[in-house]
């Protein structure tokens, strides 16, 4: 018999997350689950921005509900977003073109949050930048940035486009900024 929690889907665990009479502890636990099969920025920053959105649901369980309806709508895009790549992969192969551009956009590695992408950008930076998850001082300053304004001067752009080109141990950092950046 498998563990608790273990081969159960995205949505057998949202089920667990609405059952009330489950433990908070538990229907907590499902919730995170969800978050480790759908988690767009990350699962720490995932959660995080999905307790700034619905508020502290680990301790409130009437919470419990508006944090899954977030998270399921965000997965819920995700999944769409991926049966149209498919779509597209399909007619790109019968036309020849058998191996996408690397730099081609892929939903099957979720980039951002369905549904609030700059929203949830901007939490992932903040989250990652409080964490102190990048000793480059440039990727310090353009959070700063993004964090105090949302967007970038003119020169913080330049800095950005040298930092995109090699972001060293920023990557995931990077990657949300480019997010902002392009939602702004």
């Amino acid at each position: 018999m498998a563990r608790e929690g273990q081969f159960v889907s995205f949505a057998g665990n949202a089920r667990k997350v609405l059952d009330t009479s489950l433990p908070l502890g538990h229907r907590v636990s499902a919730l995170r689950l969800c978050l480790w099969r759908y988690r767009p920025l990350g699962f720490q920053a995932s959660f995080s921005f999905l307790q700034s959105m619905a508020g502290d649901f680990t301790r409130d369980p009437a919470l419990l509900p508006d944090a899954l309806e977030l998270l399921t709508a965000s997965h819920a895009a995700w999944q769409a977003d991926l049966r149209a790549y498919g779509v597209l992969r399909q007619h790109a192969k019968r036309v020849g073109y058998r191996v996408p551009h690397p730099s081609a956009p892929n939903p099957n590695k979720p980039s951002h949050w369905y549904g609030a992408p700059r929203e949830a950008a901007l939490h992932a930076v903040w989250f990652w930048y409080s964490k102190g998850d990048s000793e480059d001082i440039d990727v310090h300053s353009l959070a700063v940035a993004l964090i105090e304004r949302g967007r970038f001067t003119e020169a913080q752009r330049e800095i950005f486009d040298r930092v995109c080109a090699e972001p060293g141990d920023s990557r995931a950092i990077v990657r949300q900024m480019a997010v902002v950046v392009a939602h702004s």
